[in-house]
């Protein structure tokens, strides 16, 4: 992780969201994108297991380290389950809780049967939605075409948030899975979700919200709109969840 250029043995994208969970602190959920054809590398004879290490870093604008994480990614293997998963992307979920302020983080990934790494670097910043006055104070939008289980490994091999049920993208028992590449199929529903804010407020106030998409500058598609839900009693976070039916949009 000290290194300064990036290693790319493994490639990664990385997607930074930003949910604000008290007047002060700010969860961040990361998600880490990485080619499952790695895993299907080959490997000593009879050897069925694969290791991945995982370690997370952010740091402030000073260089400061403010939170980090280790992991490490088991998978058995057979030549069925390793062909599986090779034609799946594999998506690791991190989380911490943060000030607001100015982030670098830096994700390494290594390969502990080949020795490939890979290593990520993304800047970003943590709004103070305190001072925001003017609007409406709102989370970072995810966008995804996937709610899986938890549990679910084809698509993410472990869950570090300690308490599931903390995570905003977690409803009903399914994990909305943001699409880390910003790659949609126009033939499955796309999801969207922020949250909304009013922690001035003593009581929710009519919120109703909708999505418009433009393409080369020109409105192409616009959901309805949808009235917005109850806030949570500690965050007084209102969940926007919006859905886009398959085909509304053309390639582009």
């Amino acid at each position: 992780l000290s290194l300064e250029d990036p290693i790319t043995d493994i490639p990664m994208a990385v997607e930074v969201n930003v949910f604000q969970v008290s007047s002060a602190e700010y969860f961040i959920p990361i998600s880490v994108r990485m080619p499952g054809s790695e895993l299907a590398r080959p490997r000593p004879a009879g050897d069925t297991k694969a290791d991945i290490d995982m370690v997370a870093e952010i740091k402030d604008e000073f260089g400061v380290t403010m939170r980090n994480s280790r992991d490490r990614l088991s998978f058995k293997l057979d030549s069925t389950s390793a062909a599986e998963v090779a034609r799946k992307p594999l998506q690791y979920e991190t989380g911490f809780t943060v000030l607001p302020g100015n982030y670098i983080v830096k994700v390494l990934a290594r390969d502990g049967t080949t020795g490939r790494i890979g290593t990520f670097l993304h800047s970003f910043v943590v709004p103070n939605l305190e001072r925001e006055k003017a609007r409406l104070p709102i989370s970072t939008v995810v966008f995804s075409t996937q709610r899986v289980p938890p549990t679910d490994a084809l698509y993410t091999v472990q869950q570090k948030i300690a308490v599931i049920t903390a995570n905003p993208l977690v409803e009903d028992g399914l994990r909305l899975i943001p699409s880390v590449t910003h790659t949609f199929s126009a033939g499955v529903p796309l999801f969207i979700y922020l949250q909304a804010y009013e922690r001035d407020s003593t009581a929710p106030r009519p919120v109703a919200a909708f999505v418009t998409f433009y393409k080369d500058g020109t409105k192409v598609f616009a959901t309805d709109s949808v009235a917005v839900g109850d806030w949570g009693p500690k965050t007084k976070a209102r969940p926007i969840r919006i859905i886009v039916a398959p085909r509304s949009l053309t390639p582009g």
